[in-house]
Order: C-alpha cells, then structure tokens, then sequence
C-alpha cells in the first residue's frame, strides 16, 4: 500500500471534528503558501524597480508603512 492510499485510509477514520480540523489545517497551509508566492513575487518587482533606479526615499516608505498600520489597527478595533 502506498502511503497516499495508507493516509487515505487513515483520513476514512477519523470523526467529525478531527475531519474539520484536518481541513481546516490544508486550508491553512495552502493559504499560507498562496501567501508566501504573492510576497515573493512582490519582493522580485521591488528589486527590478531598484536595478533601474526607481527609488522611494525612506520617509516616504516609513510614512506609508506607518498609515497602514494606522488603518489596519483601526479597522481591527473599530
């Protein structure tokens, strides 16, 4: 028996909640990679704009991290 069919079987056994909780969990990591391919592909952008010299200046980048996180909490909290 392979093992994709031995973790088939195993997944048979499992009740209710342990089901949804193993969903949850795939769902989670896939998400969680979803995630990290977005980031990377934005980070690759980033340094292709700094090889032809498209720059920001810091206080420009600190100011607009600053503002999301502003509206971030705000509207978490609000």
């Amino acid at each position: 028996m392979s093992r994709i069919e031995l973790a088939v079987e195993k997944v048979k056994l499992l009740d209710e909640i342990q089901t949804d909780a193993l969903l949850e969990w795939l769902e989670l990591r896939e998400n969680s990679g979803a995630l990290r391919r977005r980031l990377d592909a934005e980070i690759e952008v980033g340094l292709e704009q700094l090889k032809r010299g498209e720059k920001i200046p810091g206080e420009q980048v600190h100011a607009e991290i600053q503002e999301r996180s502003r509206r971030r909490r705000a509207g978490q909290n609000g």
